[in-house]
């Protein structure tokens, strides 16, 4: 699957530089994205199908599915009491009068360990809506709220597919909140800096050097019996208003992003200040992925008979997409959300001791946050303003 998970990677850099600038927190989780498209891909045919795995990436609709299923019956199936808890849930809901295809129903439910239940989406359309909502709301620790918004369901809905994607992790060597300073943070556009607060420490840091950026790995604790291991990777400009054209250097260069870029020793650190931050991020994504190229989905057609029993042309009528981010001198809570509705239609070497190493994250910065063992990228998004 590492071709699968190179695939990732790149779409992630590709939904920040579409979605990026210096204006505006941003914190999206490519993996739920992925989950919720490679559902689609299971139940379509001909020329949406086609498409769907030409966005996903060149690796191919197999790499792609073999990665989805290892995501949720694998490294993020849940492990109660594990450190850090990484959870991740897939849900269809079918409207009462329809079914699933067979074929596709044992699809989703072995490979994707997907629940599938029925809804009243014509009858009530409104109670089916708060019940998926509290869905995404208990999965996601309660993070992601009102997901759907009024209205969202109505009697045309046929068919909904959701993602839930949960971390809560403590960092392996967390901060000392009596160290947390108010520091200036330099805003782009912005004639003075705002204040905020900076957790600092003077323990060695995962730290790589690299051409105009720098490149932080804060591990995450993790239990001895477990084979994965998550860590968040905070991407440092050394320009003050140079993120996006880093974020455009690392999508250009995904193998680096994933291989290159990674810190693969711990250094001493001089000047050593990350700001405390909350990134949250919420749309409707169709316009998105259809300016992505990703068209073909959201035209009515037969390319999903094989996801439902229905006699009319379906199509995508709206995909909503949530995700937090919260970080603290204890670690990191994240969350995301991602939501379909369908619609009826008409080892080291010894070297000398090193200088000690600056990283004072105090101008916007790119993050990513990854298993390990594999580099799935699981959030990813970018701080201009932690007060934001």
């Amino acid at each position: 699957m590492t071709d699968a998970v190179r695939d990732l990677a790149a779409l992630s850099t590709r939904l920040l530089l579409h979605l990026g600038s210096d204006k505006a927190n941003l914190a999206l989780s490519p993996l739920s994205f992925h989950s919720v498209l490679v559902l689609l891909a299971a139940g379509a045919t001909g020329d949406t199908l086609d498409q769907i795995v030409s966005f996903l990436g060149p690796s191919g609709g197999t790499a792609h599915a073999s990665l989805a299923s290892h995501v949720a019956s694998g490294i993020l199936a849940g492990e109660r009491g594990a450190e850090p808890d990484v959870r991740c849930a897939v849900g269809v809901w079918v409207d009462s009068c329809f079914r699933l295809r067979p074929a596709f129903a044992e699809k989703v439910a072995s490979q994707y360990k997907a629940a599938a239940c029925a809804m009243p989406f014509q009858e009530k359309a409104e109670e089916a809506r708060v019940e998926i909502n509290r869905w995404f709301e208990c999965k996601t620790g309660g993070l992601i709220t009102d997901l759907m918004p009024d209205g969202h369901l109505s009697s045309g809905s046929v068919l909904v597919i959701g993602n839930a994607l949960y971390l809560r992790g403590t960092w392996l060597d967390p901060f000392d909140p009596d160290d947390t300073k108010d520091e200036d943070f330099f805003v782009p556009g912005e004639s003075r800096p705002v204040r905020v607060p900076f957790m600092a420490s003077k323990n060695s840091q995962r730290i790589s050097s690299h051409p105009g950026f720098k490149v932080l790995q804060l591990p995450y604790d993790y239990e001895y019996r477990s084979n994965h291991r998550f860590s968040m990777h905070i991407y440092l400009p050394d320009d003050r208003d140079g993120l996006q054209a880093l974020v455009r250097e690392l999508s250009s260069d995904v193998a680096g992003l994933l291989d290159r870029c990674v810190p693969q020793q711990w250094v001493e650190v001089g000047d050593f200040r990350i700001p405390k931050f909350k990134a949250s991020f919420k749309i409707e994504a169709s316009d998105l992925l259809k300016d992505l190229g990703l068209e073909r989905p959201f035209v009515f057609s037969r390319d999903f008979a094989e996801m439902v029993d229905c006699s009319e042309t379906l199509a995508v009528g709206s995909v909503l997409h949530q995700c937090v981010v919260e970080v603290d001198e204890d670690g990191t809570m994240a969350a995301a959300a991602t939501e379909a509705k369908m619609r009826a239609g008409c080892c080291l070497e010894d070297y000398e001791k090193p200088q000690p190493v600056d990283f004072v994250a105090d101008h916007p910065f790119m993050f990513l946050v990854t298993e390990d063992q594999s580099g799935i990228v699981l959030f990813a998004g970018q701080v201009v303003n932690p007060l934001l």
